[in-house]
């Protein structure tokens, strides 16, 4: 089983594929070989069925490879502000059975693309324990299909982020290296759609299989928002679970000089407003779309952002 980990030597698992060999020096997602993980939590603010009554079992992994200027979790996906903790994939499933034990909904991977090889192992460990509680991959939607298969295969709920469709805005706020964004979120959504389906929920409410489309609604960018909602409607239909989020915060902005709209910029540099935010819920009202997750937009106290340094492991959120 061991032999997954040779994915690290020539790294390909996110689409930048920059063939580091991840068991020398860090790749594009800013990590190495070794697993870091910065915090594992009960974590009740995700959607009802993600959470639960007890908080999801979440675990969030340091780097990333898509980098957004805007991540609330810029302090572990990029600045790696905080000092790292690295754990070997036994210690990992001994993670997930503690969650587990202290009554987890689920076990939730956080930014989990780069570290494929470490949940592939891990999770099957985990069930060859004993435990069924279902795998949720939470995972920004900058997928690749060839590893978007191997994740199929331990992984139960798929919560994938939505985030751009317009090919100007992911350019903006990606710093121009990820413009492709849009085309490869529609291709990996197109598949799991068809491998997992739709979500399903257990007769608690509680999701057990399938996919939970997120979208992050940005301040000034209500066009890119529009698009995407009409863009789910006619490739899935309006009984897709789909996850409006509100929760956009410039606390962690990192506009690089010179990224070009000055509109965009200086909208970044605020919150969403009701208005901006209401404009894509009501299309989404309108078109119909049946289960809808919304969220009420944020105190300035940014109650939604996590504090990682201050946070123990194994509390609660």
């Amino acid at each position: 089983m061991k032999e997954i980990f040779n994915l690290y030597k020539e790294c390909r698992l996110c689409p930048r594929a920059c063939g580091v060999d991840r068991t020398i020096t860090p790749g594009a997602c800013g990590e190495s070989a070794q697993l870091s993980i910065e915090t594992a939590v009960l974590h009740g603010g995700e959607e009802p069925c993600i959470s639960g009554e007890k908080g999801s079992g979440t675990i969030f992994f340091n780097g990333c490879g898509l980098r957004c200027i805007f991540c609330q979790n810029m302090e572990i996906s990029q600045k790696k502000i905080l000092k790292a903790k690295y754990y070997t994939e036994d210690e990992l499933v001994e993670i997930m059975q503690k969650l587990a034990d202290l009554g987890a909904t689920n076990i939730n991977f956080v930014t989990p693309d780069h570290y494929l090889p470490h949940i592939v192992y891990a999770v099957k460990k985990f069930r060859a324990a004993g435990y069924t509680l279902p795998i949720v991959y939470n995972c920004s939607g900058w997928e690749t299909i060839e590893h978007l298969k191997l994740a199929t295969e331990v992984v139960d709920v798929f919560l994938i982020d939505c985030k751009f469709s317009l090919p100007d805005v992911a350019r903006f706020c990606l710093r121009g290296k990820n413009e492709t964004y849009p085309q490869v979120v529609w291709n990996a959504l197109e598949f799991l759609y068809k491998q997992v389906g739709n979500l399903q929920l257990d007769e608690n409410g509680i999701a057990k299989s399938g996919v939970l489309v997120r979208h992050l609604v940005l301040p000034g960018m209500v066009e890119n928002s529009l698009d995407i909602i009409n863009e789910l409607f006619f490739r899935f239909g309006a009984d897709i679970y789909l996850s409006l989020m509100a929760q956009y915060t410039p606390s962690f902005l990192d506009l690089p000089e010179n990224c070009g709209n000055e509109n965009w910029r200086e909208s970044l540099k605020r919150c969403l407003t009701e208005s901006e935010y209401g404009k894509v819920v009501d299309l989404a009202s309108d078109l119909g779309f049946e289960n809808l997750y919304l969220q009420e937009l944020p105190e300035p106290d940014d109650r939604y952002i996590p504090d990682f340094a201050s946070h123990k492991m194994f509390g609660k959120w």
